[in-house]
């Protein structure tokens, strides 16, 4: 049996976003996760490398140090989450307002942002189970095609380079390779 793909239709979802800068963007929200189902949104996070986000839940639950750190643009989730409200419950730990797609952040690029060096993970982040839950499949199909046309609806995955303190309010500095 063969399916047609109506994917499509999302993509107007996607270009209806405001436009996020490229070179030089801003956190929004920090989040950390430190138990399954609970979110708490500090003005700073403390990032140390193979450790993720201090205070976060994520060296529980993972090995791989391809996903320490995980950001999602500020537009994306705010109109998926319908307004700020329940944005953290996406579990990413930074909120940018920074045009997060493959063109502008190739694997390898490095952002800065406060004391912080990240790098863009090739690991691509994906709308999971728990993501589905929370803001429903219609959100996971945007985020999806988003993915699939490169412009990585879900966020980017990246590893800490050299850790530090990031705040809400601090520039995101891009470095491609």
């Amino acid at each position: 049996m063969r399916f047609l793909d109506f994917s499509f239709r999302f993509d107007g979802w996607f270009e209806s976003l405001p436009a996020s800068p490229r070179d030089h963007g801003t956190v929004r929200r920090c989040v950390l996760r430190p138990a399954p189902g609970e979110r708490r949104t500090p003005a700073a996070i403390e990032l140390r490398p193979g450790q993720g986000a201090v205070g976060d839940g994520w060296h529980d639950q993972h090995e791989n140090t391809d996903n320490e750190i995980s950001l999602i643009n500020v537009h994306v989730i705010e109109s998926l989450a319908g307004g700020p409200a329940r944005t953290p419950l996406s579990g990413d730990n930074l909120q940018v307002d920074l045009d997060l797609s493959e063109h502008n952040l190739p694997v390898g690029t490095r952002l800065t942002i406060g004391e912080a060096v990240l790098i863009v993970s090739p690991k691509p982040h994906r709308p999971c189970a728990q993501f589905v839950d929370r803001f429903g499949a219609t959100a996971a199909k945007r985020v999806a095609r988003a993915n699939r046309r490169a412009r990585r609806g879900r966020g980017v995955l990246c590893t800490i380079e050299r850790g530090g303190t990031v705040r809400i309010g601090d520039e995101v500095s891009v470095e491609r390779p």
